[in-house]
């Protein structure tokens, strides 16, 4: 597929999807509730890993625009997925129990929230385990942006998988 095409996936797909009111809800109400869980996750590496409102005195000017640009991706996502889940990507039923799990399994890995959240939780709340993870936590505050960056670059891909989902769904029979 040309490059310019793969970049009109995404305006497209999102056009699609938030012309019904049920999804826009769903993507303004997940970008509050994602915005304040990272505005409060975020800062944890100042906080001696403490998560909560207790972190929000410690946010800097990084972590407003990481936590604003990691909730806008998931906020875009989720509705997509939901949107392709609700219409029946992946063309096919799956027969065997295994291929079920795996069909349940790989696109909530790579098209959803779940593993750029996983990084991130983990890259923040490493301080909470103490001397224990000490080592580790050097690595990981050292690495802090890099790793944020890779959860991002991870929203970004799935926001791109879950777009191409919803645009393969749109089938003027099934709406």
């Amino acid at each position: 597929m040309p490059i310019g095409v793969q970049f009109m996936i995404v305006p497209q797909a999102v056009r699609l999807v938030f012309e019904r009111p049920n999804y826009r809800s769903l993507a303004a109400l997940s970008f509050l509730v994602l915005l304040a869980f990272y505005l409060m996750l975020l800062p944890a590496s100042e906080t001696g890993g403490a998560v909560g409102l207790i972190a929000l005195p410690f946010l800097t000017a990084q972590d407003v625009i990481l936590a604003i640009v990691m909730a806008g991706l998931l906020a875009v996502t989720l509705p997509l997925g939901v949107y392709g889940w609700r219409m029946g990507s992946g063309g096919g039923i799956v027969r065997s129990a295994s291929g079920s799990l795996v069909a349940l399994i790989a696109p909530l890995l790579c098209c959803s929230p779940v593993l750029p959240i996983a990084i991130t939780a983990i890259a923040a709340s490493l301080p909470a385990l103490g001397a224990a993870a000490t080592p580790l936590q050097g690595f990981i505050a050292t690495h802090e942006l890099e790793f944020y960056l890779a959860a991002i670059a991870l929203m970004a891909w799935g926001l791109q998988g879950n777009a191409k989902r919803a645009l393969y769904c749109n089938c003027e029979t099934i709406r």
